[in-house]
């Protein structure tokens, strides 16, 4: 637990003067509560006899007369100003714990997810969207944030109330508080034995509430291609394997929870039960007052619910513990890039890019994807990459805008390593459109405004007029603040992929990626859209990832990949004339789009 304690320190330490607080506050409230019971015993004993007894009775009396009041008007005064200022005390100190959950709870997924939005693809493969929800917002909701802060102070209260309480009880009679404790070895036993079974059960109920947020993600997300597969049905199984299973868990893990926190509550309570015995015996033996045994049992009951406290503390401390687990897994998988360059990219980016022996793979992968790749790409020049699938060409391309680092040699911009430059101003000047559109639950303008905020209403319009989009966003029912749905399942194919290329071209970048994102264009559509990009931004450096015969002639330099090399290099009048790879690659081009458009 106290690498866990050390975990949780790095964000206690942001707000110091509220943990003073509640470090100080909390026993402060407690000894005003610890007291309400002896001053009912000074009452009780008071009424019984009609005497005042002791040096603090007599000190209370003389104060109370002073003020012209008797002494049984300033034992109620007192008991009910203690009571007043404990509950006052003890409002503060809530409020204050649930101000700093609330805190902790923000501050402990803000950074889980800059953490993660820092990974890269290897992270993402291992874990899952729908896990990743479950530790950002069940590991951190419901386990960690009330244990961060109400859980450890509460348990902090606690100790405090029993030291406090254990204090007052010796001194009503050492040989009582002897007795009441006989069921604390029980209760240190159940904490030890019950340790391992909590961890493991909430362990398994965390995974299973991963896998099943996991299930209903993957469906809704690809809702489409259930519906088209009439796969329903297998999705209904799915779903419904994976609640029978969170059940399974959730039963699992509160039957412990449960067993645990009636055995802390109910054994204490045989403390009550000693005490009455053994007390009553004490008074009719005249050994102990009525009021020392009101008292004694008062603190008995007192102590009923800190043990409660103590044993939910040992509880929740199993179930944060895994959460913590859960949450270190990501933060020590390692960031893809490092992000501290200094060069920036601004004015005299011109879009030069070569690259230099340049190797990637996965730590864990036997071969590089991309091998020993060297080539320069002017200013202005627009380059197509072809290959089989798997060939290593989104890879590639993946690298200048750095969401992956090359495992071996050094890809260079302008003359400056990618390292060099500030990545936020490196990626500025790049547009780049993935293979597969990634849309937003949003509107079309958010869609096209992500990441290019700063720019102009006229830019953007500028971008979708570039995007061959305008006419068609005219007829959307709300124009360009039309919601397009989870990953834009409300528009075709086309639009999406002319949708995430306005959002490219929205910046003006000096360097346009674009990986095979043009598949879903008709040719007619594709040609103006690539004589209008031309005419527009003739600087522009581009590189194109496509199958299109007539983007790859219009290419200055081609070049083919197999197996994450280099085979071909030249023009596609050169290459067509050489009749190697590349020539029978463009034959299948060009006859599948005959068939497919005629």
């Amino acid at each position: 637990m106290r690498d866990k304690i050390k975990w949780l320190w790095k964000y206690y330490k942001r707000y110091p003067y509220l943990l003073l607080v509640l470090l100080i506050l909390t026993p402060v409230q407690a000894a005003f509560q610890v007291a309400i019971p002896r001053m009912v015993e000074f009452t009780v004993d008071f009424v019984k006899t009609g005497t005042v007894q002791g040096g603090i009775q007599i000190w209370l009396t003389g104060l109370g007369s002073d003020l012209g009041l008797s002494a049984a008007a300033t034992y109620a005064l007192t008991l009910v100003a203690l009571g007043v200022i404990a509950c006052a005390l003890y409002a503060f100190v809530q409020s204050h714990r649930a101000w700093m959950n609330f805190k902790l709870e923000w501050m402990i997924r803000q950074d889980s997810f800059n953490d993660i939005t820092r990974k890269g693809p290897d992270f993402f493969n291992k874990f899952r969207t729908g896990d990743l929800v479950t530790r950002l917002s069940d590991d951190i909701e419901q386990k960690l944030a009330w244990f961060a802060c109400s859980g450890i102070f509460r348990f902090y209260e606690a100790v405090v109330f029993v030291v406090f309480t254990l204090a007052m009880m010796i001194t009503i009679d050492p040989m009582l508080t002897l007795l009441s404790a006989g069921p604390l070895p029980i209760l240190i036993l159940i904490f030890f034995k019950s340790a391992t079974i909590l961890d493991r059960r909430y362990d398994n109920l965390q995974r299973n509430i991963s896998s099943f947020n996991d299930i209903m993600e993957a469906c809704f997300s690809g809702i489409r291609v259930v519906k088209a597969y009439v796969k329903e049905k297998v999705q209904k199984k799915k779903f419904h394997e994976a609640a029978v299973n969170r059940r399974a868990a959730e039963i699992s893990a509160i039957k412990a929870t449960t067993i645990v926190d009636s055995l802390y509550m109910y054994i204490w309570q045989f403390g009550v039960v000693i005490v009455l015995l053994a007390g009553g015996y004490m008074v009719i033996g005249a050994n102990l007052s009525i009021g020392k045994l009101v008292a004694f049992v008062y603190y008995v009951v007192y102590l009923i619910f800190p043990m409660f406290d103590i044993g939910q503390f040992l509880v929740k401390s199993r179930q944060s513990a895994v959460s913590i687990n859960r949450l270190r897994e990501l933060q020590a998988a390692p960031a893809m890039v490092d992000e501290n360059g200094s060069v920036g990219a601004d004015g005299d980016f011109r879009g030069a890019i070569e690259y230099r022996n340049v190797s990637f793979g996965f730590p864990d992968s036997a071969r590089n994807i991309v091998d020993d790749i060297s080539m320069k790409i002017s200013p202005g020049e627009t380059v197509a990459l072809v290959g089989k699938v798997g060939a290593g060409k989104s890879w590639m391309v993946n690298m200048i805008p750095r969401l992956v680092d090359p495992s071996e040699g050094e890809i260079r911009i302008d003359g400056h390593k990618l390292s060099d430059y500030r990545l936020s101003q490196l990626r500025r000047q790049i547009g780049y459109v993935p293979q597969e559109p990634v849309l937003f639950s949003d509107t079309v303008r958010n869609n096209i405004l992500f990441g290019r905020e700063y720019i102009s209403e006229e830019v953007m319009n500028w971008a979708i007029e570039v995007s061959q989009l305008k006419s068609e966003i005219d007829e959307f029912p709300d124009g360009i603040n039309t919601y397009i749905g989870t990953r834009g399942v409300s528009i075709s194919g086309g639009q999406k992929q002319r949708l995430a290329l306005a959002r490219a071209l929205a910046g003006k970048p000096k360097i346009l990626i674009l990986d095979d994102c043009t598949s879903a264009l008709d040719s007619s559509t594709e040609s103006a859209l690539w004589a209008r990009l031309h005419e527009v931004m003739p600087d522009m450096t581009t590189i194109l990832i496509t199958h299109r015969p007539d983007t790859l002639e219009s290419a200055d330099m081609i070049y083919v990949l197999e197996d994450g090399k280099i085979v071909e290099t030249g023009k596609h009048a050169e290459l067509i004339e050489n009749g190697g790879q590349y020539a029978k690659m463009y034959r299948r081009y060009r006859l599948a789009e005959e068939v497919t458009y005629g």
